[in-house]
């Protein structure tokens, strides 16, 4: 009985030493729990600011937006899809793969780009309630991440 007291309490002290860790903000998976951002996620326009872009998950109820949500899909194997609007609407979807580089960063890599664009590192500012906020990295050349009609 006393040992499944201490495996809880030991499990719990070292959740609560991971999120106080310096290099892994407070709200954000861990390398093993990146699981969790796999799926795709459609664009916020209403509730993205400056260089931090918002995302839901597709199957949120969003509002109608002509034209479509640009957005991407995080897969497992590294396979990453960008999903930029078309001309004429609809969504082109652009195949590549990501990688994490440090905790909360992920290298996109889309070689198919005509013509090629360089790799672009984005940073998990936040994911709690659903919501999940992106920034592009500065270090990394200018390129636009989802680009807006």
């Amino acid at each position: 009985m006393r040992f499944h007291h201490l495996a809880r309490l030991a499990g719990a002290t070292s959740l609560a030493l991971l999120a106080c860790h310096a290099e892994h903000p407070a709200g954000l998976p861990a390398s093993a729990e990146l699981a969790q951002l796999r799926g795709t996620w459609l664009l916020l326009p209403e509730s993205s600011r400056a260089d931090t872009l918002a995302y839901r998950r597709n199957t949120y109820r969003f509002k109608y937006q002509p034209g479509g949500r640009p957005g991407f899909r995080l897969a497992p194997g590294g396979r990453f899809t960008r999903f930029d609007l078309a001309p004429g609407g609809g969504l082109l979807a652009e195949e590549g793969t990501w990688s994490e580089t440090t905790t909360g960063r992920l290298l996109i890599h889309l070689p198919g780009l005509e013509p090629p664009a360089p790799d672009y590192e984005l940073e998990v500012l936040s994911y709690k309630g659903g919501l999940l906020k992106l920034r592009r990295l500065r270090e990394r050349p200018a390129v636009e991440v989802i680009r807006q009609p």
